[in-house]
This record gives structure tokens, C-alpha cells and sequence, in this order.
């Protein structure tokens, strides 16, 4: 027998059937809601937890994430560590805002010694995440070559004309941190305090929940003279017109020697230098970044504003750490200018006695 619906009652089983479609399907396509469930903490975890987090923004600042470097290109290079090379081209500004957590050293044709071993191992220890390059001769003269030839071919030259060693390496000094930033520290210097604790906190503050060096593009300390930089260990972002003044005015001091004694820019001797800190050295580096501070400021900057500091005093982009920080050894361990950052040892590691350049 053949079961006859009347048209209602087929309408609403139709609609009944299309409902029920509709429910299930509709089902399916909720999204999925994840229940969170919060933590309890003691306060001690918790604050371990913010110093945690306050440490990891910090270390995100000073020490952006690496790149790699090339791998060796000549017997020459230093067997634990590689050339890195990069452009430079003279800007007035920094392109980085970050201090490259990277060590630069140079050594001579004798190597390194046990003891300068002992002292390179003092900023490992307390800086692990530190990247690390010692140049030799040739490689140092192939990184200027590199660097610079291109784009400013007047310091390749003038570093490949010199043949006087502490003029060499006072300069390397400052091509490297124009070109590459980072830190640079003579091979005769121990760390004594974590670089991530050179920026005292009152130049340090939270913007957006990341940790920003207030203003700071380059850290120098004085002397034992108490107004001259120390130039054997410097801090400094990249490209920045304070050190390409510093070049250049390296660059007119030689030239200016060069022409007073009649004599090419491979023709100065040692003798023919009246005073190579004045040349190239502290007193060299202190004038120029004092005289390019002024520029930018638009105001005199010299050494009345830097002499005898107790504290770190901050002068346009440059932080200026009294002689404790950087030369307290010389200075007798003064009690009252803050932490001591580094030991510098007088090892003189640029003459030949001590393994530095040979003379060409």
C-alpha cells in the first residue's frame, strides 16, 4: 500500500530536514576556543621571571642576532676566528641602533702570547655571547683593502702607504669602527666588567617594551691625564661622522708630515713624527671627537667639558666614562669614579719586541 501524504504535512517535514542540515552544519564550522588556565607564582618566581625578561630585552639590544662570516680566504687570517668585511661609505649618520656585540683586536707577526691568551680570555668569560676577531697584518690589509677601496679610496691608500706600525694600528682602530662598529680593545687589556654594564642604567631606558641606549652612539673613557680618550679600548655603532673625522683628521696630520719633510706618505719614518699622540693617538682621536661633537652641537666642546669626571657624563651622542672605567690601573684604583670597566697592561703589543707589525 503506498502511503499518500497530504501537501502540508510534506512542506514541513522538507522544512524540518533543511533546519536540521542547517544545526549540523553550523556546528562544525565553530571555531575552536582554547580554555586558558592561570598560573599561580610566588612573588620570588615572579620576579625572577621580569629579571628574566628585562635581561633578554637588554641582550636583544646590545647584541643583535649575528650574521655569519665568510669562511677563511688565505693561510694568513687567524685559524680561530675569520675575516669579515663590509662597505663603507662616509655618512654623517648611524645605520645601526645597536652596539654590535663584536671584539676587535689586531696581533702581529709573532702571534699571540700566553699571557695576551689570558687577557683575550677575560672578556669571554664574562661576555659569552661575544663575537671575536683578531686580525694579523695581512688580514687587517686586506680588510682595509675591501672595506674601503671602493668607496673611499684615499684611506686604502693611506693605510697601505704607512709603514710606521703605531700609526697603522691607531688608524685600524678607527677605520673598524667607522666601518663596522662593535668594540675595539688593544690586545693588552683585560675585561672587568660584562659590556652589557658599560651604559650605566640612567642612559638606559624602556621604549615600548624594548631596552634603548638613550642617545648613546659611541663610549670612550678618559686617561690617566685625566682629559685625553683612551684609545685602547672604544665603543661605537657604525658609520658615524665622529670617527670619519677622526680618519680624516689622522689622514691630514700624515699628510701634513709627509709634505713638511719632503717625503711620499710611504717615506715618514718614526723619526719624522713629532709626537704620535698627536698624529694618530689619544690626543689625536680626543680632538677630533671633541671638534665634530662642536659641529653637531652647534656649540663649543673641549676639554673643559670632559676633564677630571667623578661620573659619566654624556655629550651630544659620545658618553664620556671618568678614568676609573677605563684606566684605573694608571690612576691608582680611584675610589669615587663608579666601576672599573678594563685593565689596560702597557704590553705594548704594536712594537716588534712584542710581536707587533714589521716594518716594511
Amino acid at each position: 500500500m503506498i502511503l499518500s501524504l497530504s501537501r502540508p504535512v510534506t512542506l514541513a517535514l522538507s522544512t524540518l530536514l533543511l533546519l536540521n542540515f542547517y544545526l549540523f552544519h553550523r556546528v562544525l564550522h565553530q571555531p575552536v576556543v582554547t580554555s586558558t588556565f592561570a598560573v599561580n607564582t610566588t612573588p620570588a618566581q615572579q620576579q625572577q621571571r621580569e629579571q628574566q625578561e628585562q635581561d633578554q630585552q637588554q641582550q636583544a639590544f646590545l647584541s643583535p642576532t649575528p650574521t655569519p662570516s665568510p669562511e677563511p680566504t688565505s693561510a694568513t687570517q687567524p685559524t680561530w676566528t675569520t675575516l669579515s668585511v663590509s662597505a663603507a661609505t662616509p655618512t654623517i649618520a648611524p645605520t645601526s641602533t645597536a652596539f654590535p656585540m663584536k671584539l676587535w683586536q689586531k696581533s702581529g707577526p709573532k702571534g699571540v702570547s700566553p699571557d695576551i691568551q689570558t687577557y683575550i680570555q677575560s672578556w669571554h668569560a664574562l661576555n659569552p655571547s661575544l663575537r671575536h676577531e683578531i686580525l694579523s697584518d695581512d688580514s687587517a690589509l686586506a680588510y682595509v683593502e675591501e672595506t674601503f677601496r671602493d668607496d673611499w679610496p684615499e684611506v686604502a691608500d693611506l693605510y697601505q702607504q704607512i709603514q710606521v706600525p703605531i700609526i697603522r694600528a691607531d688608524l685600524l682602530r678607527l677605520l673598524i669602527l667607522y666601518a663596522d662598529g662593535g668594540i675595539w680593545s688593544d690586545l693588552d687589556v683585560t675585561c672587568e666588567a660584562p659590556i652589557a654594564e658599560w651604559i650605566p642604567d640612567v642612559f638606559v631606558k624602556d621604549d615600548g617594551n624594548i631596552w634603548v641606549k638613550e642617545q648613546v652612539n659611541v663610549v670612550v673613557g678618559l686617561e690617566f691625564d685625566g682629559w685625553q680618550f683612551a684609545s685602547w679600548t672604544m665603543m661605537a655603532k657604525p658609520r658615524l661622522n665622529h670617527f670619519e673625522a677622526a680618519i680624516e683628521y689622522v689622514m691630514h696630520q700624515m699628510e701634513g708630515i709627509a709634505q713638511s719633510h719632503n717625503v711620499s706618505l710611504s717615506g715618514v719614518t718614526m723619526e719624522m713624527i713629532p709626537d704620535v699622540v698627536d698624529a694618530s693617538g689619544p690626543q689625536a682621536i680626543t680632538v677630533a671627537l671633541l671638534r665634530s661633537l662642536s659641529h653637531t652641537l652647534g656649540k663649543t666642546v673641549d676639554r673643559s667639558n670632559i676633564t677630571s669626571l667623578h661620573e659619566p657624563r654624556l655629550l651630544g651622542d659620545v658618553l664620556v666614562l671618568p678614568q676609573a672605567a677605563y684606566a684605573a690601573l694608571q690612576g691608582g684604583y680611584p675610589q669615587d669614579q663608579g666601576p672599573y670597566l678594563v685593565s689596560h697592561h702597557y704590553a705594548g703589543s704594536w712594537k716588534n719586541v712584542q710581536g707587533g707589525e714589521q716594518r716594511r
